[in-house]
């Protein structure tokens, strides 16, 4: 897959850089959790999809679970070859209908805002003119954190894909990529407005933001993370719903399946489905099992 098309989806999987002050670090836990299966143990890792080059490396008790997993189950499985052909034969997933413009999508005002923010990050705002709203503002959410010096292959998930595919490690995927792109594409444009506004409402302060949400998973620090990945969304419950408590469902009996095996695996997702309520952590709690903060 494309280094363009791998950061576009990493954006798309999660957003996490969320308003907010700065963490405090949750001394001796990370962003990881162990759950006891009869005859093997499934980890869970809490994910920051992009990372600096330079501030990428992964904890210890991360990487001590990669070794002892059998296999990953990841969002989507990144080292699978055919993804980007599934792309380019459906392109309606992210572009507009023939005749159709993202201005007119967007209406008059919201279109100012975003044209103004794309300006900003050195975009023409009449190179998106064809693309849906939903990926025409992750394009711009990708060029600010570029912008940042973040970059998607330092991310948690690109390392440890890249890892499993020189280890010979199968990936399983908890959703193919036309069902992750598939949430955005088939939003109405009413929908796709509001998830355009809560990233532009976001970006005054997305280097903060993103700094704050590092240090909070770097720490362990579930409450500070639980805050400032959910502080925006409380403004969007649909948009919430859809990109996280709806997935997280639909996921859990695939991470049960785990369990049932006798080989451990290692659970990788983004830091927001597995704090709070409806995370993976509550709802497996929720189902029975022991879950461990590592």
């Amino acid at each position: 897959m494309s280094a363009g098309w791998r950061a576009a989806l990493m954006t798309a999987a999660l957003l996490v850089y969320l308003p907010g002050g700065a963490a405090n670090a949750a001394p001796h836990h990370h962003t990881l959790w162990a759950v006891r299966g009869a005859h093997n143990t499934v980890y869970l890792l809490g994910s920051v999809h992009v990372l600096k080059p330079g501030d990428s490396d992964l904890p210890p008790e991360a990487l001590r679970a990669y070794q002892r997993a059998r296999a990953l189950v990841m969002e989507l499985d990144l080292n699978d070859p055919a993804a980007v052909a599934k792309l380019a034969s459906d392109p309606e997933l992210e572009r507009l209908p023939a005749g159709q413009t993202l201005a007119a999508a967007l209406g008059a005002e919201v279109y100012e805002r975003f044209a103004a923010q794309a300006r900003s990050l050195e975009v023409d705002p009449a190179s998106l003119q064809q693309w849906q709203p939903w990926f025409a503002a992750t394009i711009l959410e990708q060029a600010d954190l570029e912008r940042q010096g973040f970059q998607a292959g330092a991310g948690v998930d690109e390392q440890l894909a890249q890892r499993a595919a020189a280890d010979h490690k199968p990936i399983i995927g908890l959703e193919t990529v036309e069902q992750q792109l598939g949430i955005f594409a088939h939003m109405s444009l009413d929908e796709q407005r509001r998830f355009v506004l809560y990233m532009l409402d976001d970006a005054d302060d997305s280097e903060h933001s993103a700094e704050a949400v590092i240090s909070a998973w770097r720490g362990g620090d579930v409450p500070e993370l639980e805050r400032l990945l959910t502080e925006s969304l409380d403004q969007y419950p649909e948009l919430f719903r859809m990109l996280t408590t709806d997935r997280n469902r639909r996921w859990l009996p695939i991470i049960e399946q785990q369990l049932q095996q006798s080989q451990d695996s290692l659970v990788v997702v983004g830091a927001l489905h597995l704090v709070g309520p409806s995370g993976l952590v509550q709802l497996l709690r929720d189902a029975g099992y022991t879950v461990e903060q590592q």
